[in-house]
């Protein structure tokens, strides 16, 4: 069965000669893989377009976050966030012995700027602030960053390029999770396919294919039971994705940790809204320029690809590695709970006591924007994990969500 995505390439920017030779790079790297097994599943593509060494969309040089990228993350929108998660994880610090923190996935490096400025500002600056980042191209761009946001502690950072053994720390993650790649599957009226990538009349095409042959079929059939044994019911034609990656990435994060709590903030729901009939086209969404759409073929390398997190997943994850649920939540309660409208309440006194209007409307803004339900405030959610740490993180019990997973 194939199916042609709608054409969103009218709505979208026309991106400069530059930018389309890159991506002309990219998409015959697609269709060479293609052609060397007749089609490419959608894990493999969706892992090809964004992340192919010197080519994918994290792994070459254009800019992805902020007003000159594809989309802006809640570090850019306020140091308040940064400023707060430091503040919510000050009892797993001093709960840790000899703790570090650890950012998978950091972005400009706006968030470790954020929360070692806000830390050293009160003394409880662990030794060594360690970032894993696998795109050379973003981690160059955070090691500028930061050489220039924070000089003078710019020293305490170290680069990863994998996880560490015996691991001591806070491990902290800002939408990492949604972009791993991810299975998507479509439910026939017998089972279900899988979804893959095809190239026809020069145009990449979807098909779904049953083949009970295949090991990531088989691990989705189990998966499918799962949910329907929940009393999930998937009608046929429904389609939706499953994040094995990230999945496997939180058993590979609790094998490598021997102490401390891992936070992770991303868009996503719990498995009962996740899997909702009425969300039958699954959540997958692309983002160039700043337009949301969902065609996943439209410049391959230049645009970012995304699906939701499926909290209840990460959460059965963790359990059957030995981590405990210690928390879930909206990122507003979260945000609340750690005290963002204390640290708020503080520079805005400062902008009144200089009687700078501009900078308080701009401070109410950016709280908006973290906090409110139709901006970030409720579709973000926060779950966190620990592992022979015992710390109690008030953050998440501004508004207990665990029962909701």
């Amino acid at each position: 069965m194939q199916t042609e995505q709608p054409d969103a390439v009218n709505s979208l920017p026309l991106p400069d000669n530059a930018a389309l030779t890159h991506s002309q790079r990219v998409r015959q790297c697609v269709l060479d893989k293609i052609a060397a097994n007749g089609h490419l599943g959608f894990t493999d593509y969706m892992q090809t377009v964004l992340y192919e060494p010197g080519l994918g969309y994290y792994s070459a040089g254009s800019t992805k976050l902020g007003a000159e990228g594809d989309f802006i993350t809640a570090p850019e929108i306020s140091s308040l966030f940064s400023q707060s998660i430091a503040q919510a994880i000050l009892p797993a610090l001093d709960a840790i012995d000899t703790a570090t923190i650890l950012e998978v996935g950091a972005g400009s490096g706006k968030m470790a700027a954020g929360i070692i400025e806000y830390l050293d500002s009160i003394n409880k600056l662990p030794e060594h602030y360690y970032i894993l980042e696998l795109s050379a191209d973003l981690r160059l761009r955070q090691q500028q960053y930061l050489q220039q946001a924070i000089p003078d502690l710019y020293q305490c950072v170290c680069w990863l390029d994998k996880l560490p053994e015996n691991l001591h720390a806070v491990v902290i993650a800002n939408e990492l999770l949604d972009a791993m790649p991810v299975v998507r599957f479509q439910k026939e009226q017998q089972g279900f396919s899988l979804e893959y990538v095809a190239s026809q009349d020069n145009k990449f095409v979807s098909q779904f294919v049953q083949d009970n042959n295949n090991a990531l079929y088989l691990r989705t059939a189990e998966r499918i039971t799962q949910l329907q044994e929940k009393g999930l019911e998937l009608p046929t034609g429904y389609r939706s994705e499953i994040n094995f990656n990230a999945e496997d990435w939180i058993s590979s994060m609790a094998a490598q940790l021997e102490q401390g709590v891992i936070i992770l903030i991303d868009y996503g729901y719990p498995q009962h809204e996740y899997y909702h009939a009425q969300r039958n086209q699954g959540t997958l969404n692309c983002f160039y320029r700043h337009r949301q759409h969902s065609d996943p073929f439209v410049y391959p390398g230049l645009q970012d690809l995304t699906a939701h997190v499926d909290f209840t997943a990460m959460a059965d994850s963790a359990i059957k590695n030995d981590l405990s649920v210690i928390g879930y939540t909206t990122q507003s309660s979260f945000l609340f709970g750690a005290g963002v409208a204390q640290l708020a309440e503080e520079i805005g006194s400062e902008y009144i006591e200089q009687n700078n209007i501009a900078a308080q409307m701009e401070l109410t803004n950016q709280v908006k924007k973290l906090t409110m339900p139709y901006e970030m405030g409720e579709i973000v959610k926060v779950i966190g994990f620990a592992k022979n740490c015992h710390a109690r993180l008030d953050a998440f019990y501004f508004k207990d969500m665990r029962d909701h997973l």
